[in-house]
């Protein structure tokens, strides 16, 4: 008597389940693509947002404490600069120079205070004997970009207020600090306007965000277009 039951062959059971793993990864492949592609809209989106925002004609500053305005909003803040509490800020380069960025307080005649991120400087102008030609004196009214505190992430130095050593702004830090009071929440990067003696450089801690999801999204469906030629010529192959 003979038996009629066929069993798969060892070949046939690897083609199918090489089939399900490449149909997984086609799956996979799809959803990174399309999850790109929703992060490019909404990247798009907060970059237009914040272009919106810049358009607008610069908001006056009243009062800092009671003031909120949005990040990114251009403000105009009126006082006179603190010089013997200035802050280095870095490090910052700038065109392949190594410095940093000063943040000096700005006090109003009401005695609020709000920290002004005044540009970049390189390291040899770090000592504000060598840039006095603009250390204004009096009352000034300088136009920037409200900014506000983020959270810290996990590639970033935190500040070292004991030894001096500030990698971002912080302004509850830095009042603490420097002991100063009534000092407002944010603060404010300074436009491009030139500064006497060509230091602080302003204009330079207003960044957009970095907007590479297109790429992404190629890159997503591209592998998933590449894994589905192959698939078709292995299968293709298979058949002859």
């Amino acid at each position: 008597m003979t038996n009629d039951v066929t069993t798969p062959s060892p070949s046939g059971r690897t083609g199918k389940g090489l089939a399900v793993i490449a149909l997984g990864a086609f799956c996979v492949l799809i959803g990174m693509g399309t999850w790109q592609l929703q992060r490019l809209a909404w990247k798009e989106g907060l970059i237009a947002d914040r272009q919106a925002k810049l358009a607008l004609m610069p908001l006056h500053i009243s009062t800092p404490l009671s003031s909120k305005p949005e990040a990114f909003r251009r403000v105009v803040v009126t006082g006179r600069f603190l010089h013997d509490k200035e802050i280095f800020v870095g490090p910052r380069s700038f065109r392949g120079s190594p410095g940093g960025h000063v943040i000096t307080p700005l006090e109003y005649a009401s005695g609020e205070i709000v920290f002004v991120d005044r540009g970049w400087i390189p390291e040899t102008r770090k000592d504000p004997a060598k840039r006095q030609a603009a250390q204004k004196r009096g009352p000034v009214s300088i136009v920037g970009t409200a900014s506000w505190p983020r959270k810290l992430n996990y590639f970033e130095h935190p500040n070292d207020p004991s030894k001096n050593q500030w990698f971002r702004v912080s302004p509850t830090e830095m009042a603490g600090s420097l002991k100063l009071q009534r000092v407002a929440a944010y603060w404010v990067v300074a436009d491009a306007s030139p500064n006497p003696g060509g230091f602080p450089i302003g204009g330079g801690g207003i960044r957009m965000p970095t907007n590479n999801h297109l790429q992404y999204v190629l890159t997503w469906y591209g592998m998933a277009l590449g894994l589905l030629v192959l698939s078709f010529f292995y299968w293709w192959q298979g058949r002859r």
